[in-house]
């Protein structure tokens, strides 16, 4: 069954994950002003428990954007030194 909220509908036809991230991080931010609220129904859910998990979600996504980002350099490295290698031909290196 597909999602049929506005924000699911916007991750869904995002093609970057960077949106999704983004929206996920300003949904963190909207309900930590929920963050120990005297309310029976949040109390009960452990809402501020859930906070943490989400906040410990989001860091872990942060380093997984931050390692994706590293490994995108690394490849474009790789990529010219085979470019810089497969241009060499049968010259010798120096």
């Amino acid at each position: 069954m597909a999602a049929h909220t506005p924000i699911a509908s916007a991750i869904a036809a995002s093609s970057q994950p960077s949106f999704a991230f983004s929206k996920l991080q300003d949904l963190r931010a909207s309900f930590e002003r929920l963050r120990g609220l005297q309310i029976d129904a949040l109390k009960a859910m452990g809402f501020d428990t859930l906070l943490d998990d989400l906040a410990s979600i989001c860091d872990a996504l942060t380093e997984l954007d931050r390692i994706n980002a590293d490994m995108g350099v690394t490849d474009s490295a790789l990529t010219m030194l085979l470019q810089l290698l497969e241009s060499a031909g049968e010259q010798p290196l120096a």
